[in-house]
Order: C-alpha cells, then sequence, then structure tokens
C-alpha cells in the first residue's frame, strides 16, 4: 500500500486538478460544465494504490466518464505517469464529449 501524508495528497489533488482543467479549456466542453472529482466522498488519509477519478457533465450522471488511475500517476508532476495521467484524462474527455454530442445537448 502507497501511502503520503495528507499535505501532499492535496498538494497531488490540486495539481491534478489544474492538468484537468487545462486539458479541458481548448475543447468544445465547456470546463464551467464540466465537474472533475478525485476520490470522491473519499477520507484524505486513507492509504490506496488507485485513485477514482470522475468526470461529469453538468452533474448528470448518465454523462460521466471514470477511470481508476494508479497512485504514482497522481503524484507524479512530470515522467511517464504524468503522461499516462494526461493521455488517461484526455481520453475521457474525448469520450464524454462524445456521449454529450450524443445527446444533443450543447456542448
Amino acid at each position: 500500500m502507497i501511502t503520503s501524508d495528507s499535505l501532499t495528497y492535496q498538494e497531488a489533488l490540486s495539481k491534478a486538478f489544474a492538468v484537468i482543467k487545462t486539458i479541458l479549456q481548448p475543447r468544445p466542453l465547456a470546463p464551467l460544465r464540466s465537474i472533475a472529482d478525485i476520490d470522491f466522498r473519499q477520507p484524505v488519509s486513507a492509504p490506496r494504490i488507485t485513485h477514482l477519478l470522475r468526470i461529469a457533465y453538468n452533474r448528470h450522471e448518465d454523462l460521466s466518464m471514470e477511470v481508476a488511475i494508479p497512485h504514482e500517476w497522481l503524484l507524479g508532476q512530470v515522467g511517464e505517469g504524468h503522461e499516462n495521467f494526461l493521455r488517461a484524462v484526455d481520453d475521457m474527455v474525448t469520450e464524454l464529449k462524445g456521449k454529450v454530442h450524443a445527446t444533443g445537448r450543447p456542448l
């Protein structure tokens, strides 16, 4: 089990949300309509190997994507883990955009 202190974890979450926001901005999927959560409703101090990343459109449960990401991807800000995190978020946003488009809702 991988552990990290609460401050490191919060710092990693903050940086991860900034990355997600950066990926959402150039897309037609409006960042203000998109909600991103990592480990929603989970205690910060709970050690984990993976984290649940969820991106939803306008809080619609049927218009959301979830993926488990390894702990080291979340903590890493450079290197292969960070690149994998970027790709995972990009893939989620692309798939979510397709789901929203298929419903006919405005992007």
